[in-house]
Parts: structure tokens; sequence; C-alpha cells
């Protein structure tokens, strides 16, 4: 369905708002992209360049060598990451698939069964209970979350006994593993939302027919629903996908190996030093630290830091990119619900 209508499209009024809406939109995209042409502009650029100023749009003399020292950054300053930067691409990804595989299938389940399954005074208390947590900043719950991963499953400083005796119930200690950014992740409220939107609009006559053909509800799930709902699974996945990917200050609580620490913390450990260190200013940079100095020596000033934001944001694009058919079928439904 169009936003103007086909019919009467060439009014003069019709003409104007349509003319509008374009211009809005492109102005949109302009002040989208911006950011990222600076990025990819900077990254370019030798350290000399990256600092001058006023700035230049695009560098005289493109170079890689932002790109280089970056990827080796481990090599070139141990004592500024201890591990290399794959290393941190690869517990960001591990993190990233380990809480879509478990968030994704639990929250979908959890909302196939209070659309299509739970009927009567049941279904709305469930409903609250499940989007309960929309209701709170993340803020307020950043304590308890934090305690789960210290006594899972129980958020609170000292396991409760088991009734009846001294003993304390069993817990497990997942703080400090890459288990506490998965599992406290496992239910999204919001994807819970999407999810129980799509599956509403699903007729039930479709799943009682495969019920009176002998299908169980795993399988009519399996079967019926999931490929029925493949625009609305594309959408939360890539939500989960980004929200994991880039997500900081939650890492940041929860994990202090840098062993196993995920990429954002990493890129803030390495902004930090540089901007400690003066490496972004030209007043400054000689006056680096000695951890970052040999960088600064090799060329590596804000050139590094945007490549560090374009890695940062280069797997979400690519997944947008591979799964835009489906997202563009989702967003459209859910716009039209």
């Amino acid at each position: 369905m169009s936003l103007f209508p086909l019919v009467g499209r060439k009014q003069p009024r019709m003409r104007v708002a349509w003319s509008l809406m374009n211009i809005l939109l492109w102005l949109g995209i302009i002040l989208h992209l911006i950011p990222f042409f600076i990025m990819i502009s900077t990254s370019l650029k030798p350290a000399a360049e990256a600092m001058a100023m006023p700035p230049t749009l695009w560098p005289k003399n493109p170079t890689l060598v932002g790109w280089s020292l970056i990827w080796n950054i481990s090599d070139i300053a141990k004592s500024l990451l201890s591990q290399p930067l794959s290393r941190y691409f690869l517990n960001s990804t591990l993190m990233t698939l380990g809480t879509i595989i478990l968030s994704i299938p639990v929250t979908s389940l959890a909302a196939y069964a209070t659309s299509k399954l739970i009927k009567g005074r049941a279904t709305k208390p469930l409903f609250i209970f499940f989007i309960g947590t929309l209701m709170l900043p993340g803020i307020v719950t950043l304590i308890p979350s934090f305690l789960l991963t210290r006594n899972f499953p129980f958020p609170l400083p000292v396991p409760p006994n088991i009734p009846g005796t001294d003993i304390a119930f069993p817990t497990l200690r997942i703080w400090n593993t890459i288990w506490a950014v998965i599992l406290p992740a496992g239910f999204s409220a919001s994807n819970f939302l999407l999810f129980k939107g799509f599956f509403d609009g699903i007729p039930d006559s479709i799943i009682n027919a495969a019920r009176v053909d002998g299908g169980s509800e795993f399988n009519i799930f399996r079967r019926i629903i999931v490929p029925m709902s493949l625009p609305v699974y594309a959408v939360t996945t890539y939500f989960t996908f980004g929200g994991v990917w880039d997500s900081y200050l939650w890492p940041l609580v929860v994990i202090q190996d840098s062993a196993i620490a995920p990429l954002t913390l990493a890129i803030r450990r390495i902004s930090d030093a540089f901007s400690g260190a003066g490496t972004t200013s030209t007043m400054t940079a000689l006056g680096a630290s000695s951890a970052i100095a040999p960088l600064v020596e090799q060329g590596l000033s804000w050139n590094g830091l945007m490549v560090l934001g374009l890695l940062q944001a280069l797997p979400v694009f690519i997944f947008f990119i591979f799964a835009r058919e489906y997202l563009l079928k989702g967003v459209r439904i859910q716009g039209l619900k």
C-alpha cells in the first residue's frame, strides 16, 4: 500500500507533499551517511592529516597504515591489549551467536504458547508477566542481573537454603564467563511482543487443520509456524545480533578477564589509552605514554580509532545486507499491524 494514493498524485498539493517527503527522506539518508563517510575518510588518512585542523574531507594520500597497525596492535603494544584483535572478534561472535541460539527459540516458543496454546483467564497475567521487564529501566535491573551471574539461578547475594535444611541450594557461578552475557539475555520482552503480534495474525484454522491431521504441537510449530514467520524471525534476530554485538555496559560489569572480553571493551580500552596519551591531538601526540608510543611513531592516531569503529559496525551491516529481504518484509508486516 502506497503512502500517497496513485489516483490524484499529479495534483499540485500532492506533488508538493510528495516532493517534501522525498526531500526529508534524502536529508535523513545524508545525515546518517555523513558519520560513516567521515569514519571511512579518516581511517584512510596518515596520522598527521587525521589530526590536521581544519580537517580534510578526503585524504590527499590514502593509506591503509591505520588498518594494518590496529589489526596488529597486540604485537606492537602488548601492555595495551594482551590478546590479538581477532580474539576479541571471536569472543563477540561467540557471545552474539550463543545469545541468538538461546534467545530466539525461547522467546518465540513463549510467544507462540501465549498466542495459540494458552486460552482463558491465564492469558492476560502471563502476557503481563512476560512483558513486565519492559516496564523497568535497564539500569534498575543491573544489580539483580549481576547477582544472578554470581549465584545462578538466584538473583540474590547469598543463595537460599533448601526448605527444612541448613544446606544452601546449589548455584552456578557464571560471572566472568561468556555465559554471563548469554544466559541473562535468554528471553527478550521486546522480541516477545514482535513474535506474539505476528503469531496472532496467523489463522487458527491452519493450526487446527494440522492438529486434525495428527501433527504434534512441536511439529506444527516447526513445520508450519516457523516457515510462515521468517520475516519476524529475521527482524528479531537482527535486533538481538545488534544488541549483543554492540553491548558495552553489561560486558563491562560481568567480564574481567581480557581473554574473554568482547570487541567493545577492547575498543574502549584502546580509545581511552589514545585519548589519555594525547595521540588524538597534534599538540600532545609527542608526549604519548610508553604503551602506545610505538603506535604514534608508526603513524596511528584518529585513523586507528575510526578503523575500530568501522570494524565494530561491519558485521551488523553485513548481516543486514544478507537478510535485507526478510528484514524489509518483517518491518512492513509490523508496520501494517
